[in-house]
């Protein structure tokens, strides 16, 4: 029996979601993905229900998500759920679940996998908001290596997927999908199978040996798609000190790619360590520099792009002409939008403002109410313009919500991003005192992070 996966209709669906709730999802390594093969895809968890929308919606595979059994019980999650072909999870933790239920989940699984077919899950287990890889749980080894023994030889690979945001929660933010070099689980299915026929510790099930050296190798293969750090603060410093390298000035601000960012954060937070090793004091000295330029930046609400800036007058004109025509291009059909959907936005904001405390859960709840809200009240609206001046006014607003929508979207975004980048300009076009201070730190501490870089560099670091 062919596994069916999730259907297109759904992949779409979520690679919508993707293009509104996101200004850009960068994707690399998708040519890892092999072919031919049953695919068990694993990823960490730093943003709740949004991160399996990012796996089904950005790879190039239909994979069937393992979810907790809890959401199950949330009206219109669960349609989702269910026609996406998720399997639940019965989790020790939650209230009034049934562990023991999970051997129909496992037996799912195995038989996805036997067909040829993918599954994905989050071997972390729960969604979480700390700076680095959680400790893994060993399902995921048990499912691969439980089908390759029912099954036979199924030739199954683990696809390690790492989710990066810039702002996770922020609407409108950046997010990296980055897929790895699949792993081949042969030689822990060899000693797997070889285990169910040999005696051993009473307490200790067969074939443990061979899930835990599968696990270890999960977690190694996520850590080279994750940046893992030791704290928020640490993480802050290092991209701080990564933004600097390489960049002694710009023609124009311009962000970096977040796989540039990623490549470059994890090398700095290798030297960073290598550093502490030999000189933690000139470490330290120097996480003190980056973070007095950091609470600068802060300060003055600017980004270290802005102030590496020369503002050569060729680049910043093609800006301002080229934003000043969007914003008039967009203008009438935003203007619609914005009285559309100006409503929708409002409800599921407050919604949002529920999870200010909770950094991962804050996008699911603008995500996923959104999906209801903004259609309800779209047909709400057109109901009331239909009524009030006629049903073709109606019909008309309704197909003209989302198109219009998507507009006001990119013209509140251009307008927001024009004003951040002539504000910045304005004042550090002002020469004063403090805009001063801030590119000297900036110069002083570039120097300081190219020499050391150069350092480690001569000693044979990577």
């Amino acid at each position: 029996m062919a596994h069916r996966g999730l259907p297109e209709g759904l992949a779409g669906l979520a690679r919508l979601v993707l293009r509104i709730f996101y200004q850009r999802v960068e994707v690399t390594g998708a040519e890892n993905v092999p072919r031919g093969h049953p695919l068990l895809v694993v990823a960490n968890h730093v943003n709740g229900l949004v991160d399996p929308v990012l796996v089904v919606g950005a790879l190039p595979v239909r994979p069937s998500l393992l979810a907790k059994s809890t959401l199950w019980n949330i009206p219109v999650l669960k349609q989702l759920l269910d026609l996406a072909g998720a399997i639940p999870v019965y989790r020790r933790q939650d209230q009034g679940v049934d562990p023991a239920r999970n051997a129909e989940t496992f037996a799912r699984c195995y038989e996805a996998l036997a067909a040829g077919g993918s599954i994905a899950l989050f071997p972390e287990g729960t969604s979480h908001s700390e700076p680095s890889l959680q400790p893994l749980k060993t399902g995921a080894a048990r499912i691969v290596l439980e089908a390759e023994r029912r099954f036979g030889h199924l030739g199954i690979r683990i696809v390690p997927v790492g989710l990066l945001f810039d702002s996770k929660g922020r609407f409108r933010s950046r997010a990296l999908v980055q897929v790895g070099e699949p792993l081949d689980l042969a030689p822990e299915a060899d000693l797997y199978r070889s285990a169910q026929t040999e005696q051993v510790e009473e307490d200790e099930e067969p074939g443990a040996e061979a899930v835990r050296a599968l696990t270890a190798r999960i977690d190694e293969a996520l850590r080279t798609v994750t940046v893992n750090y030791t704290s928020w603060d640490e993480a802050r410093l290092i991209a701080r000190a990564a933004d600097l390298f390489a960049r002694p000035e710009l023609d124009a601000p311009g962000r970096r790619s977040l796989e540039e960012g990623f490549a470059l954060r994890r090398a700095f937070l290798q030297g960073a360590r290598d550093l502490q090793k030999s000189d933690p004091e000139r470490l330290a000295a120097l996480a003190e520099e980056v973070r007095a330029y950091d609470r600068l930046l802060r300060a003055f609400d600017l980004r270290d792009d802005q102030v590496a800036a020369r503002y050569l007058p060729q680049p910043v004109l093609r800006f301002v002409a080229t934003s000043l025509l969007r914003l008039l291009v967009h203008l009438p059909l935003a203007a619609v939008g914005t009285a559309l959907n100006l409503l929708p936005y409002g409800i599921v904001r407050l919604i949002a403002g529920h999870a200010d405390d909770k950094p991962d859960q804050q996008a699911t709840l603008k995500v996923f109410p959104g999906l209801v809200a903004y259609p309800v009240l779209w047909l709400v609206e057109a109901w009331v313009i239909g009524w009030r001046w006629g049903a073709g006014w109606g019909v008309l607003a309704f197909l003209l919500a989302l198109p219009s929508g998507y507009a006001a979207l990119l013209f509140h975004e251009r307008r927001r991003i024009f004003w951040r980048e002539a504000r910045a300009f304005l004042l550090l076009r002002t020469k004063g005192r403090a805009m001063e201070d801030i590119r000297l730190r900036r110069e002083e501490l570039y120097r300081a992070v190219q020499e050391l870089t150069a350092e480690f560099l001569e000693q044979g670091g990577a």
